[in-house]
């Protein structure tokens, strides 16, 4: 009987830390979901998918912690018994304080936050390294394509609706593309109106360009901080996109200068948050080195 009560109180033990390490994973999962941590790889998080899922068929995930500790005190009760009935007994055994219990949980609540707070101050220094790979890239990107935006913006003389060249959606599609960016947006001033801008496409958002509706240019008024500091980059000072591209965000404000240096346009990329940016070190790596010489 005894090797018995042995036998279900190490089941139980056993059971309790199952459950807690996937209890565990599970909030650790919910946290890289909703905050968005890069910490894990798609490789690592496949691993620890496993073992979440191998300690949900081993413990039984769906009994609850509650009751597994209410099977301990059963288990610890018939202890009790059988050694009060075994002969030559002196006393029973003095049951267990419940206090135990509240230590082990506050014990565990204590790991799991300092477990979140742990991976999300990694997760802040993987963030700041994912932005320097992203404005790296985007960086590298614009050397590539910059040119050819600067040739579809020299050919016109003054925006309107439909003065889209036919090259300008195909640049902005294969930008829009890549992984690491959103969506990106052309700004151009208004010639008879520094009040107004000039943008494409149309509604400042990514759009299809292999719909059956062309995108076109889209006249609005400056309005917000963003508005003025890309109006100020069209008339020759760009202090403050400059400071925008310091900002810690995901997001990158280029100009596109004509062939004798004046800027004509400028080009605002909303970048991918969420992009890893692990396949993109390799680029990050050689345009590092392409600014360094």
């Amino acid at each position: 009987m005894r090797s018995r009560i042995k036998l279900l109180s190490l089941t139980v033990g056993a059971t309790v830390v199952l459950l807690a390490i996937g209890a565990v994973l599970v909030v650790l999962g919910t946290f890289n979901e909703y905050l968005h941590w890069d910490i894990f790889s798609p490789e690592v998080e496949k691993f620890l998918y496993g073992i979440f899922f191998s300690c949900l068929s081993l413990g039984g995930f769906g009994v609850a912690i509650s009751t597994v500790l209410g099977i301990q005190e059963v288990v610890q009760a018939l202890r009790r018994m059988i050694e009060a009935a075994s002969p030559g007994a002196i006393e029973p055994a003095k049951p267990a304080p419940r206090r135990s219990y509240v230590a082990v949980l506050a014990a565990l609540l204590v790991l799991l936050v300092g477990t979140i707070l742990v991976f999300n101050a990694v997760n802040h220094r993987v963030k700041v390294k994912r932005l320097q790979v992203f404005k790296l890239v985007v960086r590298d990107q614009m050397l590539q394509l910059g040119p050819h935006l600067e040739g579809e913006t020299a050919k016109i003389q003054a925006p309107c609706p439909t003065c889209a060249t036919p090259s300008l959606p195909e640049l902005m599609k294969t930008l829009g593309d890549l992984s690491f960016c959103q969506w990106a947006v052309l700004y151009m001033a208004d010639p008879a109106d520094k009040a107004v801008l000039w943008r494409y496409p149309a509604g400042g958002r990514y759009t299809s360009y292999d719909s059956e509706t062309p995108a076109k240019f889209e006249r609005f008024f400056v309005a917000s901080d963003v508005d003025r500091a890309i109006a100020q980059a069209l008339g020759g000072d760009t202090a403050w996109i400059d400071q925008m591209n310091g900002a810690p965000d995901f997001n990158w404000t280029q100009v596109i200068r004509d062939g004798q240096g004046k800027i004509r346009a400028v080009l605002k990329i909303y970048g991918n948050p969420n992009e890893s940016y692990r396949d993109y070190q390799a680029v990050a790596q050689a345009a590092a080195k392409r600014k360094k010489t």
